[in-house]
């Protein structure tokens, strides 16, 4: 005669015998739900540190909770002619109350070429309306009309410029970079290209000029807003 398992014995006197079926959880240990719901609730809440934050900033929101304010120096390389001019720039940033976006104020006079100092300028100033920042520091400013005077230009003769665009990216406190964007009639230049870049760095606090080397002219197209 063959012998069954224990545990198909244990089933069929199961059957004969409800009380029975509680064997097997006294071999092995049953989950009392109930029980396991009870001792969850009485565990202590894991405690977040204090000033944890959900969300990482990106390099714009950190550049935005400095001091983006005062007086640049802006070089603008024009690529047609492998010439830059010169121009002294106030600048003023506002950032959101979420500090994620914001809003700049810029205004700029020519500087001559025979500019020693950030006061030496030709013409008059360039007031530009509030312009939004987005949340990549990028802004884009539609100037219109532009005239660098003669004594701020190798032809020595006012330049017209019109649909003059800036296409910006503020990199840090101290620096900026933009694509110049326009027409020149009287010259019959085309600025609509990408390689026409303005530069802007924080002037130093004593008003001398700094210098922006010809080959730091660059302002990547893919870090702008589109034209």
């Amino acid at each position: 005669m063959s012998r069954l398992p224990l545990w198909n014995v244990v089933r069929i006197l199961a059957k004969r015998a409800p009380w029975l079926g509680l064997l097997p959880c006294a071999m092995s240990g049953c989950v009392d739900p109930r029980a396991d719901y009870e001792d969850f609730g009485r565990r202590p809440l894991a405690e977040r540190e204090a000033g944890a934050v959900d969300v990482g900033q990106s390099p714009c929101q950190e550049v935005l909770k400095g001091n983006l304010d005062g007086k640049f120096f802006g070089s603008c390389f024009v690529m047609v002619t492998g010439q830059p001019f010169f121009l002294s720039v106030d600048q003023a940033v506002r950032p959101s109350a979420d500090g994620m976006t914001g809003e700049i104020d810029i205004s700029f006079a020519a500087l001559t070429l025979k500019a020693t100092t950030m006061a030496d300028t030709a013409g008059e100033v360039t007031v530009l309306k509030p312009t939004p920042v987005d949340a990549e520091c990028r802004f884009r400013q539609d100037i219109g009309t532009l005239t660098l005077p003669a004594a701020a230009n190798s032809l020595g003769t006012d330049l017209v410029s019109e649909n003059v665009v800036l296409r910006s990216k503020i990199l840090s406190v101290d620096r900026t970079c933009a694509e110049l964007d326009g027409r020149v009639p009287f010259a019959g230049l085309s600025l609509d290209s990408d390689g026409d870049i303005c530069i802007y760095v924080r002037a130093p606090a004593d008003g001398s000029l700094p210098t922006v080397p010809t080959e730091e002219h660059v302002c990547d197209p893919s870090i702008l807003l589109p034209r």
